[in-house]
């Protein structure tokens, strides 16, 4: 085998690896806006399990579409190691103290960033952290114009 049949032969594999690395997966959940019947919403995550964490979006029925990474944080995670964008001090009650964000079993935190101005933030509780979000939880969803997602998967 000639060195560039063997160099062709590495990349395809070191490709089909990292291609089993990533899931993807949906959430299922209900958005209340003020003043507004509750409506379904669905969200789409692809999980790399390289990064411990993976892209999240969705579309609300306003036709606002959100995306942006997620991280899930372990238990045993140091509180230094999570990106700075995910203590956004406008989200006070959702700060790093909030049970909601941090305390407890493993969770998955998320900031999404919309495409019409606003921002989301989601905390994921797993049913099962060894494998992460296809394993399955609960959790919510607060947008920046007071609307709120309460999801299962």
């Amino acid at each position: 085998m000639s060195s560039t049949t063997r160099r062709l032969v590495q990349v395809a594999l070191v490709a089909a690896l990292l291609a089993g690395c990533t899931t993807t997966g949906t959430i299922d959940g209900r958005v209340a806006v003020p003043d507004k019947p509750a409506a379904a919403v669905a969200f789409t995550y692809t999980a790399s399990w390289a990064r411990n964490g993976g892209t999240l979006s969705t579309t609300l029925p306003s036709g606002e579409g959100f995306s942006g990474q997620y991280v899930h944080i372990a238990s045993t995670s140091p509180v230094d190691t999570i990106e700075p964008s995910f203590w956004d001090p406008t989200w006070i009650d959702w700060g790093p103290s909030d049970t909601l964000w941090f305390h407890g079993s493993d969770k998955v935190v998320a900031t999404l960033i919309g495409d019409k101005g606003d921002v989301m933030r989601c905390s994921f509780r797993l049913n099962d952290p060894e494998r992460g979000m296809p394993g399955g939880g609960v959790g919510q969803c607060q947008v920046s114009n007071g609307s709120h997602i309460d999801a299962r998967f």
